[in-house]
């Protein structure tokens, strides 16, 4: 009897280690760990907008040397990049990360579509 006790009890006691949820990471350093994510994300696309804007410039510049201009839509794409980093720069101001990244996904996109527009790949 005294074995089917202690058999039970140390199974009991397995069970209930196995079913301890492992320990998470508090709230907070989630909450800065996203707004650190978000941070450097946005750094990211900025620059990558930032070195094809400079192109744009470029092309800018010599086809206006040549009585030309950049098509419209590439200079809306622009704009609409530009507000989209903006919004995103707001969003991790205000330590939302779940805004900024939102805000930055439509970046990206937009920012592709614009790499695309120009010649790239």
């Amino acid at each position: 009897m005294l074995k089917c006790l202690v058999g039970l009890l140390l199974a009991w006691g397995v069970v209930s280690a196995q079913s301890t949820p492992a320990p998470q990471i508090p709230r907070p350093a989630q909450a800065e760990k996203s707004q650190k994510d978000a941070r450097k994300r946005l750094g990211l696309v900025a620059t990558r907008a930032t070195a094809n804007f400079r192109s744009a410039d470029s092309i800018e510049a010599n086809l206006n040397a040549q009585g030309h201009t950049l098509h419209p839509q590439l200079v809306a794409l622009r704009l609409r990049i530009e507000a989209a980093l903006d919004e995103a720069q707001k969003a991790v101001d205000h330590a939302d990360p779940a805004a900024a990244n939102e805000a930055l996904d439509k970046a990206q996109a937009l920012l592709q579509q614009f790499i695309q527009r120009l010649g790239g790949a």
